[in-house]
């Protein structure tokens, strides 16, 4: 059952976001021709003004979802409601504090747009806040849905609000070159798909409207407080590591360069959305699996996400090695690449996050919070100081470095150590020799696709891109196949692929029947 969730899930997810990136491609376009390159900036900066905002949140909603997992898996619907009830409290004093907490940061606001000009800040600024609100009054439905590995039923309502929303906004660009109309116009789209969604799940839970419910035991309510504290202060050093970025450049160089490095991260981050459903949709399924299995089963499922973890962000790695530059340079111009330096940071700090994708899941699916509550902030405090320290000597290049540096002396040993010893009660030394197994051979992967592009590729138009992309997929993939089939982690995968090829051929063959009769 739980792979069936975790592939329709995945199914879904993928198929309609493959359509969000055509828009989306188009979308930014139209942006950077109707308002500029300064507007995407402040657009980018107030995005990580958000973030820090949402640091008020302190990893609530995570603590409240671990115990939703165990409430699910027993069908436990006092529990369940409870549990939802408390979550919907608590949000609800959030988006006030944080509504405060905007308030009072707005008079701060100009120290990072210095001298850049932008008519009516204020006006954007408070739709961003009210944006964020908004999301957060819904936050307790959507938790729980996505929890019981339901979370396809609102993929599909969402996409046919965003296609709504993405075409809506680039006719409002088009037609009246307006930032405020653009924000104002995604926040009422935003209010209309939460009330719907709202509805939906209301519906699919009829109990949540009962009035019989129970209360959240002493020793539940502690591990709540605790987990939340500890949270806190990962969020805290998360935010510092990866939601400071527009912050320090657009302080230390210019609110224009935060506009050209956002190209960079939407690109990655709607490659990462393909990714999402692949990896993301087994969220819900690892915090099943940790409530029900033992560590042994917990381990062996473990070491199929891994491998899969790999393949995809190795595969994603060359892909973007490969294309990124040339592809932002077709699309957009020259004049919106950065240096060379800069652009293999950001790289190399997307394969470094993201192949540790796997093992955060298990830890944080597992409730390890407390262990390692304060190495977020060390790491936070290393990469602001190293950040700040490098952007000095080498510009834009020194803040993405200081990410590097803070990651390889942190997280990148202590997060495999915890879950290892806690979740799976074994060595994490074969994760460190698998994880330099796997980083060579994304090395090579890059090098013999830049070898293969550069002589048999020429050219810098949309189907040269297309060549370029191909040979990108399938050279890494195929030398994977070669080098993985016979292991363990492939087999199990091959006869779950197997399997569902069985259950649709099944399936067509009783419909050919009930057609025949």
């Amino acid at each position: 059952m739980r792979i069936s969730h975790s592939l329709k899930n995945m199914v879904i997810s993928l198929s309609t976001q493959a359509i969000m990136v055509f828009l989306g491609l188009i979308s930014r376009k139209v942006f950077l021709d109707s308002l500029g390159i300064q507007y995407l900036g402040v657009n980018g900066l107030l995005t990580n003004v958000l973030a820090m905002l949402a640091l008020v949140e302190g990893g609530v909603g995570s603590s409240i979802v671990f115990y939703l997992y165990r409430a699910l898996a027993t069908n436990n619907q006092y529990k369940i409601k409870a549990l939802i009830r408390l979550y919907k409290k608590t949000y609800i004093l959030l988006s006030i504090i944080i509504t405060f907490l905007g308030i009072m940061l707005y008079p701060f606001l100009h120290y990072f747009l210095k001298s850049e000009s932008m008519p009516h800040i204020g006006v954007v600024y408070f739709l961003f806040i009210a944006s964020n609100i908004v999301g957060y009054l819904n936050a307790h439905k959507v938790a729980l849905i996505y929890a019981d590995q339901k979370g396809y039923i609102l993929t599909r309502i969402n996409f046919l609000f965003s296609l709504f929303s993405m075409i809506s906004k680039i006719v409002i660009l088009l037609v009246t070159k307006s930032y405020i109309f653009y924000l104002a116009f995604d926040l009422l789209i935003f209010i209309v798909q939460n009330l719907c969604n709202g509805r939906l799940i209301n519906n699919r839970y009829t109990f949540l409207k009962t009035k019989e419910t129970t209360k959240i035991s002493e020793e539940e309510q502690k591990g709540i407080i605790r987990n939340v504290k500890a949270l806190f202060l990962h969020n805290l050093g998360s935010y510092i590591v990866f939601g400071t970025d527009n912050l320090l450049i657009s302080y230390f160089i210019g609110v224009k360069t935060v506009g050209i490095y956002s190209n960079y991260i939407m690109i990655i981050n709607q490659l990462s959305a393909f990714m999402t459903p692949i990896l993301g949709s087994m969220g819900a399924s690892i915090g099943n699996l940790i409530a029900t299995e033992d560590e042994n089963k917990t381990y062996s499922i473990f070491k199929v996400t891994y491998f899969v973890n790999f393949w995809v962000y190795s595969v994603a790695t060359v892909f973007l090695f490969n294309l990124l530059d040339p592809f932002i340079s077709w699309w957009l111009g020259k004049q919106f690449l950065l240096d060379q330096t800069t652009f293999y940071l950001i790289l190399f700090n997307f394969y470094l996050t993201g192949l540790r994708g796997s093992i955060s899941a298990f830890k944080d699916k597992s409730g390890v919070f407390l262990q390692d509550r304060y190495v977020p902030l060390i790491e936070g405090a290393i990469n602001l100081v190293a950040s700040i320290i490098l952007v000095k000597d080498m510009g834009l290049s020194g803040i993405f470095l200081g990410t590097t540096i803070s990651t390889l002396v942190t997280v990148f040993w202590v997060v495999p150590y915890l879950t290892y010893k806690h979740v799976f009660k074994r060595s994490s030394l074969s994760y460190y020799l698998t994880y330099s197994f796997y980083t060579i051979l994304s090395i090579i992967s890059i090098f013999l696709t830049k070898l293969i592009c550069q002589h048999c590729v020429k050219g810098s138009d949309f189907f040269t891109l297309i060549e370029k992309g191909i040979i990108s997929l399938i050279i890494p993939s195929v030398l994977y196949l070669f080098l993985f089939f016979k292991s363990d982690e492939f087999k199990y995968l091959a006869r779950i692929f197997i399997g569902l090829l069985h259950k649709v051929n099944v399936k067509r063959i009783k419909l050919v029947k009930s057609n025949h009769f």
